[in-house]
């Protein structure tokens, strides 16, 4: 398939692409909003279009997420013994909601993995609607700006480096893999 005859493809159905695939990414980086700015640096997509259905398909998710845990709530999880098993990493995310809501739910958004933990944990707690919906809807406008912006900007010099293929590009993936991994590493409870 040439890039030719994928352009249309992507004209016509990227921001559907875009709002259903940021819906059910939400581990880590957000390959469909980012394909959707490189896209909009092409000038096939529009950013705004771009913006707005990363940030729509990902609050989505977050809020059906938190309704799901609501829903179920944390003592229906913990008569499950593999979830008693994770008691102390349970604790210490009630603790950290309980201190600092806002960080947990819109830098929450931004950690890899933990973005997909957060709403349904902080539903199964039964934290306040309201301020949920709040702090996810500025997580998620965060969330999208940046990686709409950031895709947008360096999607000229993505193509453009990506035509002859480097090494250098694998290493760098490879670097901010294991960057990603020390940051979760450190982010995480101890296990003592």
């Amino acid at each position: 398939m040439s890039p030719e005859s994928i352009e249309p493809l992507v004209r016509d159905y990227g921001y559907g692409i875009i709002l259903i695939g940021t819906y059910f990414d939400h581990y880590g980086i957000p390959l469909f909003l980012v394909f959707g700015g490189i896209a909009a640096s092409q000038d096939l997509l529009n950013p705004y279009g771009v913006l707005f259905c990363g940030f729509a398909g990902g609050w989505i998710a977050d809020l059906f997420l938190y309704f799901l845990g609501y829903k179920t709530g944390l003592n229906y999880w913990m008569q499950f013994s593999f979830v008693r098993k994770l008691e102390k990493p349970i604790s210490w995310t009630q603790r950290a909601f309980r201190s600092h809501p806002a960080s947990m739910v819109i830098l929450g958004r931004f950690l890899f993995v933990v973005s997909k933990i957060i709403p349904p944990f902080a539903g199964m707690i039964r934290y306040d609607i309201r301020r949920y919906i709040l702090f996810s809807l500025v997580g998620n406008i965060l969330f999208s700006v940046a990686y709409t912006f950031l895709s947008l900007s360096l999607g000229k010099v993505l193509i453009d480096t990506l035509n002859p293929f480097k090494v250098s590009i694998i290493l760098l993936t490879l670097v901010f893999i294991a960057i990603m991994f020390w940051i979760t590493k450190k982010l995480a409870p101890s296990s003592s």
